[in-house]
């Protein structure tokens, strides 16, 4: 209903492209892991970044992201020192990630599903965005799951999938302005 919703906008709607940077004071950026079966979640108090929006061509919606990885917080700090450390994040070595998608988004059940690329700890891997943008284009809610293990996150003894899940799921609540 969303995305029909969208549509109807484009229709009427006379935006052409725009670049809309994120809110920071109202954007939310978290994530959630598996430590021993319990969920783990955290989120990434710095990040910034730009969605290139067309209400005619939703389809073509472009994200371009950044994210201080030392600025993540679990509500627990000696968790998070551990996972600001070599064999988590290595913050010191690798102390921004990014995301950029490709433009190619498709629709289903009334979300988009965007392509991109996460670059974290050096290593790129596709992951793709779902997402549903709000009636009138300004906030964007979404989510993508990937593999911990892919990235390099989380080696020696934490590597092990039976203590810490490989799969992660990212969430996101972006403001546009």
């Amino acid at each position: 209903m969303r995305f029909l919703s969208l549509m109807l906008i484009c229709a009427v709607t006379p935006l052409s492209a725009a670049s809309l940077k994120f809110d920071g004071s109202s954007s939310a950026l978290g994530f959630t892991g598996d430590y021993g079966g319990e969920p783990v979640p955290g989120k990434f108090k710095t990040f910034s970044g730009t969605v290139d929006l067309d209400l005619a061509k939703p389809m073509a919606t472009r994200f371009s992201t950044e994210i201080d990885v030392a600025s993540l917080d679990t509500d627990y700090s000696d968790r998070d020192e551990t996972l600001r450390g070599e064999e988590f994040f290595d913050t010191a070595k690798f102390p921004k990630a990014s995301y950029v998608s490709s433009g190619d988004c498709t629709a289903a059940g009334g979300k988009l599903s965007c392509p991109g690329a996460l670059t974290l700890r050096g290593v790129t891997k596709p992951v793709a965005l779902e997402i549903t943008p709000s009636a009138d284009g300004r906030v964007i809610e979404g989510k993508a799951i990937l593999d911990r293990s892919q990235f390099g996150v989380g080696s020696g003894d934490w590597a092990d999938p039976g203590t810490i899940a490989n799969v992660v799921t990212i969430t996101f609540r972006l403001r546009l302005s």
